[in-house]
């Protein structure tokens, strides 16, 4: 699809770009909200408003946390933006905004010599377009390098020919790669160019050719780079050229510097620290944002997306093509087959125990008060590296373990009755992952808690009267009583009386052990 500067500006385009974007609310508001990262609002919108400004950010936190993945979400939404809204001078391998043109056609009888200068800053392959259509127009030849040129033809004839310049349809992607391997790799797709003849001057039409450079995607500056911290020094000061300049993403080509309108996110899941001194002065160039692990509920929450992903892998016998997923999950009833609530429960909370709590996201204003400061927050980082403290259980190492829990359930692939995945079940999962003891002792005790703070009356203060009678409650529950608390606790309520009554006989051991002093 073509179009001219003229009938875009007939249509109220004004151009198009990541900081514009970013500070639309309804934009922020699609990535705060995208299902596939869970929580951090606080340091989402941190990430959001970095980007908007420089057009680069590192975030900096604990392994497993979607770092990577909301780099990537954020992203998606950026070029699915640019995608549905920017139009590019015709030909520019930059992606050089149509709107620059527009904004140029408006002003230029104000300011000739200004004007002048915005069209000198364009890229090489721009200025040739322009030119050749003043040449159309004013029948002569124009070097848009020196002003005087361009301020010497009458400007009604310049602005025909800046009208009359064509423009096309903005398709950008995202390229997620290694630049260990490849740091050439990452210039070229900064740039948005798709091969090295055609930035400089070849014939080569195709990506594909023999003469064509590998990298082969259009991503003008859509680039996310993981785990920075790992990459050697020569691969830094490659990238000094994006990082030197505060308000965006620059590309130099033969001397000459090209603006990059997009993103970069670099990763990175320790303390800058452990870059040396030699690439501190490369790195401080890219403002950055600790990203701290997740709350307790947001990560009870993220168990429960998991357990609900796993089961509809193993049940409807698929790959995992998350948008199927997906679907299924929110047409599928899993009725049948189902995780009770104290085994979601019990791994999110004994993950969270396993987090320092300087990594966390403060939950509330208690929390906040306690001034956790940057130093303590890499202190944190470098202590969860530790392999002789407490294990930090990850997301990654949670899908794993969620996984086997739902695959070992026999009852699930073996018959049609009823089955619930239990709190034993998932306790002996657990073990055989070697998570220490004491770590299951304290999930399951925070598990108790939550189910006793559940079913107290509301209002009710804890006082040492209290909870001598919440013993003696526990003590005196009637089986009428139990089955209550398993029905309402567990949401079974709206289930047929039979599949109540199979449920309930499945999960009553588990919670008479939390619940029952006897048991205890």
């Amino acid at each position: 699809m073509v179009q001219t500067i003229a009938s875009l500006a007939k249509k109220g385009y004004k151009g198009c770009s990541v900081r514009r974007l970013l500070n639309e609310p309804e934009l922020r508001k699609q990535i705060n909200e995208d299902p596939a990262v869970r929580g951090n609002e606080h340091s989402k919108g941190i990430v959001m408003d970095k980007v908007a400004v420089s057009g680069k950010v590192l975030l900096i936190g604990p392994t497993g946390e979607a770092k990577t993945l909301f780099a990537r979400t954020l992203l998606k939404h950026l070029t699915k933006a640019i995608n549905e809204k920017k139009w590019h001078i015709e030909g520019c391998p930059f992606n050089e905004d149509a709107g620059y043109l527009i904004h140029v056609a408006e002003t230029f009888k104000q300011d000739p010599e200004a004007s002048a200068e915005v069209l000198k800053s364009l890229c090489p392959f721009c200025k040739k377009n322009i030119m050749n259509s003043i040449k159309k127009v004013a029948s002569t030849d124009v070097n848009l390098d020196r002003t005087s040129d361009v301020v010497a033809i009458e400007a009604d004839l310049i602005l025909k020919a800046l009208k009359a310049v064509k423009a096309e349809k903005t398709v950008v992607n995202v390229a997620q790669i290694d630049p260990r391997n490849d740091p050439e790799g990452l210039y070229m797709l900064l740039a948005g160019v798709e091969n090295l003849e055609q930035l400089f001057g070849g014939e080569t039409a195709t990506t594909f050719s023999p003469m064509a450079h590998k990298v082969g995607v259009l991503s003008q500056g859509f680039v996310v780079v993981n785990e920075i911290q790992r990459l050697p020094l020569n691969f830094l000061e490659a990238l000094m050229g994006f990082l030197e300049d505060p308000s965006g993403i620059k590309y130099s080509i033969q001397g000459r510097p090209a603006f990059v309108d997009g993103a970069m996110i670099f990763t990175s899941n320790a303390p800058l620290s452990v870059f040396g001194e030699e690439a501190q002065p490369i790195i401080n160039r890219i403002p950055e944002v600790l990203w701290p692990a997740r709350t307790k509920l947001e990560r009870i929450n993220i168990v429960e997306d998991m357990f609900k992903e796993h089961l509809t892998l193993c049940l409807n016998s698929m790959t995992a093509n998350p948008a199927l997923v997906q679907l299924l999950e929110k047409v599928k009833s899993f009725g049948k087959k189902s995780v009770s609530k104290l085994a979601i429960q019990f791994i999110g909370l004994m993950a969270d125990l396993s987090i320092p709590g300087a990594l966390k996201s403060g939950e509330t204003e208690a929390y906040a008060r306690k001034k956790i400061t940057r130093d303590m927050f890499f202190k944190s980082l470098i202590d969860i590296h530790d392999p002789e403290r407490t294990p930090h259980v990850d997301l990654r190492t949670l899908y794993s373990l969620i996984g086997e829990t739902v695959l070992r359930k026999d009852e699930f692939y073996i018959t049609d009755d009823v089955a619930m995945l239990t709190l034993d079940d998932a306790k002996h999962i657990v073990e055989l992952f070697d998570i220490p003891r004491n770590l299951i002792n304290d999930a399951i005790q925070e598990v108790k808690t939550m189910l006793r703070r559940e079913i107290k009356s509301e209002g009710e203060l804890t006082t040492v009267d209290s909870i001598s009678e919440d013993i003696d409650k526990m003590r005196a529950l009637t089986d009428e009583e139990l089955i209550q608390i398993i029905t309402r606790y567990e949401g079974i309520d709206k289930q047929s009386k039979k599949i109540q009554e199979t449920v309930i006989e499945q999960l009553k051991t588990s919670y008479e052990q939390l619940l029952l002093v006897d048991h205890i």
